[in-house]
């Protein structure tokens, strides 16, 4: 017979269980891990595993963010070098629909934009919802420079995982979240100002 729990208790048992997990070391080096793989073939966002890191670990929040930035640039690095290396078997694979989460149309979409905003791409791309793969492997494709797309991808990466990591350990006081979020908001403004230009 199944007991009946109060809803805050259920709450309250789930936040113990994350906190326990996430907070550990294995789940740190589980969230790079993580995060460079999604820079190269993993649909779903890193968003959540560093949310829960953080909410674990709190005191952590920007090193969590800026080393998770870091792995997935170095997935990135991967994704760029697929796209270098392998420029006629991804092109030959899209044709025929063999690439898993990268359809023909969503690569094609990229790549139309690549050629004239490539930087700004990357910017975006690793900031936005875009998928960060398409944009990694789009700029090997087109043999974009590695040295702009490092700087470019760390920015963009850096800036969106401190903005998550931040809402998480800062989400009860508004005037911090206030702060964050309008400087995170210039910085991309400015950005987008100078490198569209």
């Amino acid at each position: 017979m199944l007991k009946w729990v109060p809803y805050s208790s259920k709450l309250h048992a789930i936040s113990s269980f994350i906190q326990r997990k996430a907070g550990s070391q294995k789940a740190r080096w589980g969230l790079y891990f993580y995060s460079a793989l999604e820079s190269i073939i993993i649909p779903v966002p890193t968003d959540p595993l560093l949310a829960a890191c953080v909410y674990a670990a709190p005191k952590r929040w920007w090193k969590l963010a800026i080393w998770t930035a870091i792995y997935s640039v170095i997935g990135g690095l991967i994704g760029w070098g697929l796209g270098w290396f392998m420029g006629d078997l991804i092109s030959f694979m899209l044709q025929n629909d063999t690439i898993p989460f990268l359809s023909a149309k969503k690569f094609e979409a990229v790549s139309t934009g690549f050629s004239e905003h490539g930087l700004l791409i990357i910017v975006l791309g690793a900031f936005t919802p875009l998928p960060f793969k398409l944009v990694t492997i789009t700029a090997g494709l087109f043999q974009f420079g590695v040295l702009p797309f490092i700087i470019a991808a760390l920015f963009g990466r850096t800036v969106r995982f401190l903005l998550v990591a931040g809402l998480v350990k800062y989400h009860q006081n508004p005037k911090i979240l206030i702060l964050i979020s309008s400087i995170i908001g210039i910085v991309i403004t400015v950005s987008y100002i100078i490198l569209g230009h």
